[in-house]
């Protein structure tokens, strides 16, 4: 059964329950971590894992700290991705970038607390799983986040250089910095069920359709929309010289990329409902993420 569509309407209020801070915490870390706790954005990723959590057979309350696990490693991948020797962000949802505000020595500290509050819960999670399932679900925490994922694709971003192949290069720059995390939003809550071989390589493929679609979308609102649209510095990527579809393909050719990728997803999903019925939570999200944003931009 899928859950209602409001089922993860109180993570924003978890994501402080379930925070690092403390009353001993060091108050400048303590003020740090609240500016960033109390600014969430859309919670899609934490949304669709709290979801599909529910949907592969674990507990709320179990959800709700998968959810809050995947959002702090979410969190601090922004923090640390807006510092000046990173991207130099100014704005993050409305607001001064957490470094601008707090400093950049307390800007990695906090990120690093939620990195480790993050494991924590995700151990927590998985305590009650077998032994397999755990350690499937290591290794994935470690593709996704590590060398080969999160940090992999961070490291190509800043060596990222006019001469390289644009776009092959951006893609997969994406795969690594957006895919990935939403590979291992999919991925990990569905540990739970212990999908086959097919349902996980399919799962696989959507996380790459969604999270090539998902970089592609913010790309172009990158190019296209204004800072008071986006809530963060925009038009940032030509400044920088940063990979960009939008600017390595040319607008429209992003455009008609983000619907073939949405197409292949629906697909993918297709599939996977035809196999099992705990699948049915993936359109709900496409829909709430994909339908309003990609239609916009696609149409400008």
């Amino acid at each position: 059964m899928t859950p209602p569509r409001d089922a993860a309407a109180h993570l924003p209020e978890a994501l402080l329950r379930h925070a690092p801070p403390t009353a001993h915490t060091a108050p400048p870390l303590r003020a740090a971590l609240l500016d960033v706790l109390h600014r969430p954005g859309r919670l899609a990723r934490a949304a669709l894992v709290y979801d599909a959590a529910l949907a592969h057979g674990l507990a709320p309350v179990a959800a709700e700290q998968l959810a809050c696990a995947v959002e702090y490693w979410h969190q601090a991948s922004l923090v640390l991705d807006d510092l000046p020797c990173m991207d130099d962000g100014r704005e993050r949802r409305g607001r001064p970038c957490v470094h601008r505000t707090h400093g950049e020595s307390t800007t990695i500290l906090t990120a690093l607390a939620l990195i480790n509050r993050a494991y924590a819960l995700s151990g927590l999670v998985f305590a009650e799983q077998d032994s397999a399932t755990r350690a499937t679900a290591q290794l994935l925490i470690e593709q996704t986040l590590g060398a080969t994922g999160l940090v992999g694709g961070q490291a190509r971003d800043l060596g990222y250089h006019a001469g390289m192949d644009a776009p092959r290069e951006t893609g997969l720059i994406a795969w690594q910095k957006t895919g990935a995390l939403l590979w291992l939003s999919l991925g990990l809550p569905a540990l739970a069920s212990r999908p086959s071989p097919g349902e996980w390589r399919a799962l696989r493929r959507l996380a790459l359709y969604w999270g090539l679609a998902y970089q592609a979308v913010d790309d172009l609102r990158d190019v296209l929309s204004t800072r008071a649209d986006t809530g963060k510095s925009v038009q940032r990527d030509a400044a920088l010289h940063r990979p960009n579809l939008a600017l390595a393909l040319g607008v429209t050719a992003a455009q008609r990329r983000v619907q073939r990728l949405l197409q292949q997803a629906t697909r993918t999903m297709a599939g996977l409902a035809a196999s099992h019925p705990r699948w049915d939570y993936l359109p709900a999200w496409h829909e709430r993420v994909f339908a309003a944003s990609s239609a916009a931009l696609c149409a400008a």
